[in-house]
């Protein structure tokens, strides 16, 4: 070995003997194993494992109107586009960091009038003297990046880039939830007002029985009056009832991003679900990958790891390479000429020798950020396990009140029915009458209300299985 190679050997190893410690910092969370948390006895059992959504899940509720309205959403909703924005800066910032693992080159050239003056250095030639100083270039630098740490720094802001990506297609579920969501209770804003028009009908058909008995002396003014009040009441319903369709009408019309007159095109919707929920047999080992917040975490979890890295690569000597080549010359009659040449080169180190703590505080800080990532992930997966097998409970427990629902409807129809004759025939007073029609009213109401439960639970669960998305590349384990 020459003595060029023993001292260059011995300056790295006396400048890595040199450099700052991290010890004691270091990160403190893990990542929980989703296995690990059983829900199967909680879920309660399923016949046949379900499939998981499909992408356009929200084409399985058969309305063509809500089909259009996610359309038409999806395409030019501004939440999207701010999504798609963030997409392109993280990619611009990936841009960036890669940069910085390549050679760097730069031109340059300058042409100056400049007196020299006469009490410096320069020769009686110069001194005093007005010349051109001409100048032109290259420019070369490079780092070895011997430790790694501008290929984690590349590395981590890819983590982001991928986060934004998942992100916006977490945005896009989002969106066509809240569309789907909408649109139910718009759906049962509709039934509410059918509830009100039937029983509008009912309260004139009484008022009309009542003028009869009223002129046959058989009832007195008092049922009268209570009639007409029960009609005013069922018309103030049937306009609040208008009016929250068409607040309604207008969310949809801005979920879209569109104008309120978009709102007033919305019909009335046409859902239709018959098959019952269940749940994908591969829960929860699949949920991870089949969520988009829990993937974009994952992401920004391997992120938080490369920055990690790069803050330990700070501690190390960072050494750069440099060279430049060009001609310089006073005047312009020898600029471009052999004895104009300059040339030059070689390596320059840097070593964090004393920094008050300054590089202990960026890794502490990284690690920091890396557990605060780990941690969200993890309630991630719970709060995701939680939400599913919520909608499956209440789902089920829904559909057993629909159908006590759907029997008391009957019954009380038939009630209200007995009440009516009898007090048409004088057998009963008109109180019988309104008690048996608040009880109906109220159970309809119910019975709606259950039904357009439905609809809202099984778009919960879709959504919470992740709305059919399946990524295409998953961070590294």
């Amino acid at each position: 070995m020459n003595k060029a190679s023993v001292a260059t050997t011995s300056l790295l190893a006396l400048l890595v003997a040199g450099c700052a410690s991290w010890d004691e910092i270091d990160r403190q969370s893990a990542l929980t194993d989703a296995n690990a948390l059983p829900l199967a006895a909680t879920a309660g059992p399923t016949a046949e494992a379900a499939p998981w959504p499909a992408e356009d899940w929200w084409r399985g509720y058969r309305d063509e109107q809500l089909n259009q309205l996610i359309d038409e959403a999806l395409a030019g909703n501004p939440s999207l586009k701010v999504a798609s924005a963030r997409i392109r800066r993280a990619a611009a910032q990936a841009g960036l960091a890669e940069s910085d693992l390549y050679p760097h080159l730069d031109g340059n050239g300058s042409v100056i009038e400049q007196r020299f003056n006469k009490n410096d250095v320069y020769p009686d030639t110069l001194a005093g003297k007005v010349r051109t100083a001409n100048r032109v270039g290259l420019t070369g630098s490079y780092s070895l990046d011997l430790w790694g740490g501008r290929e984690a720094e590349y590395l981590s802001a890819l983590g982001q880039l991928r986060a934004s990506e998942i992100d916006a297609q977490a945005a896009r579920l989002d969106l066509a939830a809240a569309i789907a969501q909408t649109y139910v209770r718009l759906a049962g804003e509709f039934d509410q007002l059918d509830i009100s028009r039937d029983l509008l009908r009912q309260k004139q058909e009484i008022q009309a029985l009542n003028a009869r008995q009223v002129r046959a002396g058989l009832v007195t003014e008092v049922e009268t009056r209570q009639a007409e009040a029960a009609i005013a009441t069922a018309q103030a319903e049937i306009v609040a009832s208008e009016d929250r369709i068409t607040l309604l009408q207008h969310d949809l019309a801005a979920l879209v991003g569109s104008g309120p007159d978009r709102g007033r095109t919305i019909g009335r919707p046409s859902l239709t679900v018959a098959a019952p929920l269940g749940l994908p047999s591969a829960l929860p080992a699949e949920l991870i990958g089949r969520r988009p917040d829990i993937v974009a975490q994952r992401w920004r979890i391997e992120s938080a790891t490369r920055s990690v890295d790069a803050a330990k690569a700070q501690f190390y000597p960072n050494v750069d390479l440099s060279a430049f080549l060009g001609f310089k010359s006073i005047g312009l009659s020898q600029f471009l000429t052999a004895s104009s040449v300059m040339v030059g080169g070689g390596p320059a180190v840097t070593l964090p020798i004393f920094d008050a703590g300054r590089l202990r505080s960026s890794l502490a800080e990284a690690n920091a950020t890396l557990d605060i990532s780990v941690e969200l992930y993890n309630g991630a997966i719970v709060d995701a396990l939680r939400e599913v097998v919520g909608y499956l409970t209440s789902w089920r427990a829904n559909q057993i009140r629909l159908e006590h629902d759907r029997h008391a409807v009957t019954h009380l129809e038939e009630a209200y029915r007995l009440a009516f004759l009898r007090y048409r025939e004088g057998l009963t007073n008109y109180l019988t009458v309104l008690s048996a029609e608040g009880d109906l009213i109220a159970e309809r109401r119910q019975e709606a209300a259950s039904r357009n439960r439905q609809y809202s639970l099984s778009i919960g669960l879709a959504h919470a299985l992740g709305g059919g998305f399946a990524p295409q590349v998953l961070p590294p384990s």
